[in-house]
């Protein structure tokens, strides 16, 4: 098809096709539309009948849709579809959809305008739009044909839906591949241009990264030779941010931390720092507070106003520091009572822990799978703050020679996945000397190796 999706003679022509379905040379009508809309058109006039009548979504319950959202793999990444689909389309005048695999929508959000609109047509959370219950549409559509959607304006099977276009990409559970979401963009062309699809799909593949990350934790913590804490983000008996000190000194060295039922600040791998709150949803914390309790929580005893300042912003920033833990103390105490942010010096009180503290007191105790689990990537891998600069080499280093020195293949396996190993030649040949010679990891790890022996050349 070389007519654009939005163009009139293209839409005319999908408008013909649609007034000649009940005729005798169906298979000649559809051919005149875009195979995909072709395919889901057959499929709908199977379950609806004629393409005609209005279709109206089957609703669930407030507290059906509560239930759903709550225990939903989607509730822990949206602030991440927010921040990468929902705020850019909201300035479009577009709306984003997010569903879960049988077509229902959990969230609807963006313009404001968009949203009413919508509304009219049952485009709201609780609402059905698989292509059972109302026939062809993006996010319908993408759930059925596990593929990314676009359908325009006449293409939808629901002629209430005609003013409308729509972009959608499914979302695959990492572990097995089976679908179990989707994402939507919906509003006027500006919904099937260009830009939508790569959009939506950059949001999704970061929605897989998190996933994959979150995976690969519970993975570890499931084959660590001693029980541990939930390898989820953890919450204390408060159900929200709680914070203590970790340990008492600069470096790996430090004494042990005594972990009990922390709550986890979420500090490593490429994902905003976050935590869970007591319904077990993620919530993000800024940057320059991130950074702040990451520093406290590493340096336990704490840290005097001068060196805080210096660890934060790299030079003497007292004014600027004050008023930036003035906000931390209000957010802390707004949203957590049982959350202590002392002075003199600042130091934390409660029982907050990042993961980037368990992660290096599981590499003191010498337990490599558990410490790989707990530090997903980088810490901070944003910040230029030089306190957590030092944090993140330390870790880096401690992590590489833990797993140089003492891992079996499976913790060197997971290992190498990482963004910091793609290039470390030294462990990818460790990891063929300790791959059995019919695993089918070798072939990857010999043509790794011979790459970057061949940069190197």
């Amino acid at each position: 098809m070389t007519l654009s999706l939005s163009g009139e003679a293209y839409q005319r022509i999908v408008e013909r096709a649609r007034g000649e379905l009940s005729g005798p040379d169906q298979r000649g009508v559809l051919g005149q539309i875009r195979a995909e809309v072709a395919e889901s058109w057959r499929r709908s006039l199977v379950v609806h009948g004629g393409a005609g009548k209005t279709l109206e979504p089957r609703m669930v319950t407030d507290s059906d849709l509560r239930d759903v959202r709550r225990g939903h793999p989607l509730a822990p990444v949206l602030p991440i579809i927010r921040r990468l689909l929902v705020d850019p389309a909201a300035e479009a005048g577009l709306i984003v959809a997010v569903g879960n695999q049988e077509g229902q929508l959990l969230w609807v959000e963006g313009d404001d305008q968009a949203r009413r609109r919508a509304d009219a047509m049952g485009f709201v959370p609780g609402a059905d739009w698989s292509e059972t219950a109302m026939g062809t549409s993006a996010p319908g559509t993408a759930l059925f044909s596990g593929r990314p959607v676009q359908v325009s304006r006449a293409e939808h099977f629901n002629p209430v839906v005609h003013p409308w276009s729509c972009s959608a990409v499914p979302l695959r559970d990492p572990a097995d591949g089976r679908i179990v979401g989707v994402i939507d963009l919906t509003g006027g062309d500006e919904a099937i241009s260009p830009l939508a699809l790569p959009l939506l799909k950059a949001a999704a593949a970061a929605v897989h990264s998190a996933w994959r990350e979150q995976l690969l934790r519970a993975s570890a913590w499931n084959s660590a030779p001693s029980p541990a804490p939930n390898p989820a983000p953890l919450r204390g008996a408060s159900g929200g941010w709680a914070a203590a000190p970790s340990s008492g000194a600069d470096s790996l060295d430090a004494p042990e931390y005594d972990a009990g039922r922390e709550t986890v600040l979420h500090v490593t791998g490429g994902l905003p720092p976050r935590w869970a709150d007591a319904d077990g949803a993620w919530r993000e914390i800024p940057g320059k507070h991130a950074e702040i309790l990451t520093l406290l929580t590493w340096h336990g005893p704490g840290l005097d106003g001068a060196r805080l300042a210096e660890l934060v912003y790299g030079y003497d920033a007292g004014t600027t520091l004050r008023a930036e833990v003035h906000r931390l103390r209000r957010a802390l105490e707004a949203g957590l009572p049982g959350v202590m942010l002392r002075a003199r010096p600042y130091r934390l009180g409660g029982t907050l822990v990042t993961d980037a503290v368990l992660a290096r007191e599981a590499l003191r105790r010498g337990e490599v799978t558990l410490a790989l689990g707990h530090a997903a990537g980088a810490v901070l891998p944003r910040s230029a703050a030089p306190g957590i600069i030092d944090i993140r080499h330390q870790l880096d280093v401690a992590l590489r020679e833990a797993v140089l020195q003492d891992a079996g293949i499976g913790d060197l396996w997971a290992y190498l996945g990482r963004p910091e190993a793609a290039g470390d030649l030294e462990l990818w040949m460790m990891s063929l000397k300790m791959l059995p010679a019919d695993s089918p990891r070798r072939s990857l790890a010999v043509s790794t190796v011979e790459r970057l022996q061949a940069e190197q050349t």
